[in-house]
């Protein structure tokens, strides 16, 4: 009986390789854009290098580095730069998640467009680490209940804000943020009769307005699509 041939052991997948040699190019170019700034900041680079670990431990994919792990990382190339360890680092979510906040503004846009929107800035506010109505802004809000309900093909989207988020929201800004709009939204729905299918609570991702009564507060969003041309 002839004896079964062994079948050759496989090579590394092409492209693998082609993957290795783009994040060798991106971190190369990185690095040259950073040596070429006219201010030296080793504390982005580092974070640069972290970041660019970080995607390729993980393979870009969320949930399967640790954040104790991450933390490690980003400190290792600290040390590498003679810098302290990272004082806070929760600081890197807004560096690490910018390119998917980025993908979600486009997608929340695309999914939007065309439309027509009438803004209703600070329609309530909260004290601080709370989502819970006052009765100082339910009255304010009882009297905008009309000028905010929508009509027939319009989403009324509510945004939270927060920067204040303590023990009681786990000092999580974006829960707090979405508590804030979710607390408008069952007001609207269970005392004005609004459709719950027509009312959409959101948390802001980033923070733009540093302002005391800015991340305090819930803005409206009243949003009508506009008519498609053929």
């Amino acid at each position: 009986m002839a004896d079964i041939p062994e079948e050759p052991p496989l090579g590394i997948p092409g492209w693998l390789v082609s993957f290795g040699d783009m994040m060798t190019l991106i971190l190369t170019f990185f690095i040259l854009l950073v040596s070429l700034a006219s201010q030296r900041n080793f504390g982005m680079m580092a974070s640069g290098i972290g970041s660019f670990m970080v995607a390729l431990k993980s393979h870009g994919l969320p949930g399967i580095v640790s954040e104790s792990e991450r933390i490690e990382v980003f400190n290792f190339y600290r040390r590498r730069f003679n810098l302290p360890p990272e004082p806070d680092p929760s600081r890197r979510e807004a560096h690490l998640d910018a390119s998917n906040l980025e993908l979600i503004r486009a997608a929340a846009a695309n999914a939007l467009q065309p439309h027509d929107e009438l803004s209703q800035p600070m329609v309530a506010s909260f004290g601080d680490d709370s989502a819970v109505l006052t009765p100082a802004t339910q009255t304010y809000l009882d009297r905008l209940a009309d000028t905010l309900r929508p009509g027939a093909g319009q989403v009324l989207i509510l945004e939270g804000h927060a920067r204040d988020a303590g023990e009681a929201h786990g000092h999580d800004d974006h829960w707090l943020a979405f508590q804030r709009a979710q607390a408008v939204a069952n007001r609207l729905i269970g005392q004005h009769g609004f459709r719950p299918e027509r009312v959409e609570a959101r948390a802001w991702l980033v923070e733009v307005d540093p302002s005391e009564a800015a991340i305090h507060s819930v803005d409206a969003r009243l949003i009508t699509p506009s008519a498609k041309n053929d």
